[in-house]
């Protein structure tokens, strides 16, 4: 735990000052324990309290005997007799005299404790706070424990344990800001807000519940807040409630869910950052803060929040007149660079991105900024000085409170004023601690500012593009903007000015597209097909059920402008998806999108199950796998687009996505299914991918080629659930609600499209094989294009890991089979031949079919590699077709001239076809695609210009089909049209 940076010890008063003296005389003429000339450091700490503290001063007088303690062990001593004197006010039936007088004298011996620990042994300032916040829970407690009693007393509530009050009594009490986050200072408030749980509570019938439990909780309050001759314990706020102008100071946990879910505003979601049960019954506080999870950490990103995080920065800013940083008169927590701006700078990330990442989730400011750190969400420098400013500021802010025991963050107005509190901080000079005070504002300040930096700019951009009012005049602007059809683009754009669409009809939506629409359109107008992009941009605001969140979250953030126009005006693909699911803009808007996927498995199941971590039940997994996928393939589609990865690392992080989400879902669903019907004793499940999901190539658009199979003990007779099934039931049923969980449309959109087609016997066999069945069909009755499919077949998930490592051996074993590499070559040449005949290329950019393409590339390699594969070692095989290539030319079976050529071929070709995919749909046009999106294409391929790259693909396409037919064979020649069956079962492909 950071518990943050110690301040400098005060200066020591200088001889002869008549304040410091005073307390040591009279210590000396009363003698009071203890004896000053046996303790001689007790000397100077009380003239600390004398030159610094009337109230410390005050505290020592009326007790003694602690300032005795002190001297024997210090602090931690004092604190350790606080905590054994409070016992009884946690266990005893007091009176409320004697209880209130007992929790005020702890008070002041916590404070005298808590001055010692800071002036004297130099503890770091959240040690200081935690001691603070440690003694409020405990006082809480007791008074919570005394109202509870009374209430029972009084006959208006029974008790579930007459021992321990609060346990079980459903009076559910929150600590509020600095209480919940364990950083009360000196001299606090504490914030409160109190409920009851209804299932929980136990009132009579003497009086209503919330009657019952408002009682309770102003006895409470009372307790704590009432000043007497021994002064008061902690002052306590309960405004943080909902709707304090209307609502009691004691509601019920489900009206206060309903509130919360309905009505909360995002100050409140802020406030309830750190909010934290501290009495009562706290099993209760924690069910309830898990109830509203939902509304505090939003999974999608609440776009109006963003703005309405600028509007309360702003409230501050203009509340507390952020004009010059000053020393005099300065307000150290509210004013301009200071306390509050740490914590509002912290609670900005954690609302924007919490919900998405419970990392950052926790209370604590200086934990959140090493958290943010260590997420590189913040530079070292930064937080380390944001760090030093934070300690420095609250060290500062004790110390003023220290004085008179008054809630106080305000600097003294005098100069004299500023050099008492100046030597109290430790420093002789005042002129240091000025510049030590005005840097650390100053910091803290530019770093808050920078949250927001673009603001102003945004605001001048705003007020600089002002499109005219009428459609005619809108239409010649459009024109002179690039827009080729400028009256249907005018058509559109005076659309959203009347409110065509849901997204307008809010009045707070309609304001911020006014301001929004010039600076979308001149974007739009930027992009690679400007009438399209505005098209798409038009209809993506069609299916927007509300526009606040969307025009807020552009307000906030206009560098996703130009993303979004480049999205709209050049990846049709991404366009749909956004449309679909605007909520992916949260992953953009957070960075995420634009952060390379990781190729590490560990590293992305970590960010997997944090996705996860808050599931509740299947269905929610269901709809939480979706979300996540979604993400991470928008932000693989966003990468492409921007040329920040290739195909190669794409589709192994795609690959790796699709591998975490089978394996989850099948241990969800076998659990699931278990449930109603049991398991089958010994038996086991397991996926096998096949296609690009096997040879980790998958593309945004790929399905998933899925083979199931599954092991039954001989003798098995069925599962043995409360609706037991037989076996080959039970595993069928089990592959349909896999392949239902990975395919089928929820809340959340679709998650893969699932090809079984690939099993044994292909629609004729059964769902799911056994494992010795799948063994015989490859050995006797597979086609050769089935042999070819498994070349790329490997395990993705099992029940059970035993079942996994004998299903991956005898997949290794089938492709290790010795085969007739001259009959594997013919079959392949006469597939080819026949693929060409019935489904040819549509076009010079159709890059899978086109001879010389990737189909050409793919077979070359399987063929070679079936053909080697019982000569290849014992290492696991490699699916890959990249990986492939390495491991033949390895091996001698290709020449190096060869290897270079389709490892060329392959890396440009699935590269433009991934990009085109996302760019040009079909990519049969391309041709006559604009010149932005030749360009794209030209930047991908990384020559010079679009004339180089139809020449680097004619050559390359030329070439490799040359390598087919010398390693594999001619098409043309090899065709045969319905070919019969071959020997060994090796087979011409299917009609």
């Amino acid at each position: 735990m950071n518990y943050g940076l110690p301040a400098r010890p005060p200066c020591a008063p200088p001889p002869g000052d008549a304040a410091a003296d005073r307390p040591v005389d009279d210590f000396a003429a009363t003698g009071a324990v203890p004896d000053l000339g046996g303790h001689p450091g007790l000397q100077a700490v009380l003239r600390l309290f004398g030159a610094y503290s009337p109230y410390l001063t005050g505290i020592v007088r009326r007790d003694p005997e602690a300032l005795a303690i002190l001297a024997d062990g210090g602090a931690d001593a004092l604190l350790a007799r606080v905590r054994d004197d409070m016992s009884p006010a946690l266990t005893a039936p007091l009176d409320i005299e004697s209880l209130m007088r007992h929790l005020r004298r702890a008070k002041a011996r916590l404070a005298l404790a808590a001055a010692h620990g800071d002036l004297v042994e130099g503890w770091p300032v959240m040690r200081t706070t935690i001691a603070l916040s440690d003694f409020a829970e405990r006082a809480l407690s007791a008074a919570a424990a005394h109202a509870l009693r009374l209430g029972a007393r009084l006959g208006e509530l029974t008790l579930a344990h007459d021992d321990d009050p609060e346990r079980e009594s459903g009076l559910v009490i929150l600590g509020m800001g600095k209480l919940g986050a364990g950083e009360l200072n000196y001299s606090s408030d504490i914030d409160l807000i109190v409920f009851y749980d209804s299932e929980v509570a136990r009132p009579t019938q003497k009086r209503g519940p919330t009657e019952t439990y408002v009682r309770v909780t102003k006895t409470m309050v009372k307790i704590l807040q009432e000043r007497t001759k021994d002064g008061y314990v902690f002052r306590v706020d309960l405004a943080l409630r909902p709707d304090p102008g209307a609502m009691p100071v004691a509601i019920s946990t489900d009206a206060a869910e309903i509130y919360y879910q309905s009505l909360g505003q995002n100050w409140e979601r802020s406030a309830m950052i750190k909010a934290k049960p501290v009495a009562g019954d706290k099993a209760a506080g924690h069910a309830f803060l898990a109830g509203i999870r939902p509304f505090v950490w939003r999974r999608h990103l609440d776009f109006a929040a963003v703005r309405d995080i600028q509007r309360m920065k702003e409230r501050i800013r203009d509340h507390h007149g952020h004009g010059e940083i000053a020393v005099e008169g300065q307000d150290v927590k509210l004013g301009p660079g200071g306390i509050r701006e740490v914590e509002f700078f912290v609670q900005i990330q954690q609302l924007i991105s919490g919900g998405r990442e419970p990392a950052l989730r926790q209370a604590g400011t200086l934990a959140m900024l090493d958290r943010l750190r260590e997420m590189e969400r913040l530079t070292a420098e930064d937080h380390d000085v944001l760090v030093a400013g934070y300690c420095f500021l609250r060290h500062l802010e004790h110390r003023l409170q220290m004085v008179d025991d008054a809630q106080t963050h305000s600097m003294p107005t005098d100069a004299a004023g500023i050099a008492r509190i100046g030597r109290f901080m430790g420093y002789d000079d005042v002129a240091d601690f000025r510049a030590a005070l005005l840097g650390h504002l100053a910091a803290i300040e530019s770093r808050f500012g920078a949250l927001f930096a673009g603001d102003a700019d945004a605001a001048r951009d705003a007020e600089e593009a002002v499109l005219p009012p009428g459609e005619e005049a809108l239409a010649a602007h459009l024109a002179d903007l690039g827009f080729r059809e400028p009256v249907k683009a005018a058509g559109l754009v005076h659309g959203w000015r009347v409110g065509r669409y849901r997204c307008f009809r809010h009045e707070r939506a309609r304001a911020l597209a006014d301001g929004l629409t010039p600076v979308i359109v001149e974007a739009l107008a930027k992009s690679a097909e400007p009438d399209l992009a505005l098209l798409r941009f038009d209809q993506f605001l069609s299916r927007q059920p509300a526009g606040v969140q969307l025009f807020s979250l552009l307000d906030a953030n206009r560098a996703l402008l130009d993303l979004l126009a480049e999205i709209m005006g050049a990846a049709p693909y991404l366009a749909d998806v956004l449309s679909r699911r605007p909520g992916l803009l949260d992953s953009v808007a957070a960075g995420e999108a634009l952060r390379p996927l990781t190729d590490a498995a560990a590293d992305l199941r970590r960010d997997f199950d944090t996705a996860l971590c808050d599931v509740l039940d299947y269905q929610d997994l269901l709809d939480s796998v979706r979300r996540w996928t979604a993400d991470k393939r928008f932000a693989v589609g966003i990468q492409l687009l921007r040329g920040l990865t290739n195909q190669d690392e794409a589709g192994a992080a795609l690959s790796l996505v699709a591998d975490l989400v089978i394996e989850r879902l099948v241990a969800a669903t076998a659990l699931q299914f278990a449930a109603a019907h049991g398991v089958v004793p010994g038996g086991s499940f397991a996926v096998v991918g096949f296609g690009k999901l096997g040879g980790r190539e998958m593309t945004l658009t790929s399905d998933l080629d899925l083979v199931f199979l599954c092991h039954v003990p001989a003798g098995t007779q069925g599962s043995d659930g409360p609706k037991p099934l037989s076996p080959g039931i039970y595993y069928t049923r089990l592959g349909q609600r896999l392949i239902s969980a990975l395919s089928a449309l929820t809340a959340e959109g679709s998650l893969y499209e699932v090809d079984v087609a690939l099993r044994p016997a292909g629609s004729h066999g059964p769902l799911v094989a056994g494992l010795s069945a799948f063994a015989q069909y490859y050995e006797g009755e597979a086609w050769t294009w089935e042999h070819l499919a498994l070349s790329r077949a490997r395990l993705i998930a099992a029940t059970s890991a035993d079942f996994a490592a004998e299903a991956e051996s005898m997949i290794d074993g089938l492709k290790r089979r010795r085969r007739d590499p001259e009959r594997l070559r013919l079959d392949m040449a006469a597939m080819r031949g026949r693929m060409e005949k019935d489904r040819p290329a549509r076009g010079r950019w159709d890059l899978k079919l086109r001879p010389g393409g990737l189909i050409d590339i793919e077979f070359i390699v399987q063929t070679l590699f079936l053909a080697a594969a019982p000569d290849l070692g014992p290492a696991p095989l490699p699916t890959a077709t990249a990986a492939m290539i390495e491991l033949l030319a390895a091996q001698g079976l290709l020449a190096l001239g060869e290897r270079d050529l389709l490892r060329r071929a392959l890396a440009l070709q699935a590269g433009l076809s991934a990009v085109l995919r996302l760019t040009a749909g079909d990519g049969s046009d391309v041709d006559g695609a604009p010149a932005p999106l030749q360009a794209l294409l030209v930047r991908h391929a990384q020559v010079a210009d679009f004339a180089a790259l139809e020449a680097a693909l004619d050559d390359l396409q030329a070439r490799t089909r040359a390598c087919f037919i010398a390693l594999v064979g001619d098409p043309d020649a090899a065709y045969v049209p319905n070919s019969g069956a071959g020997t060994g079962g090796l087979r011409p492909m299917e009609n």
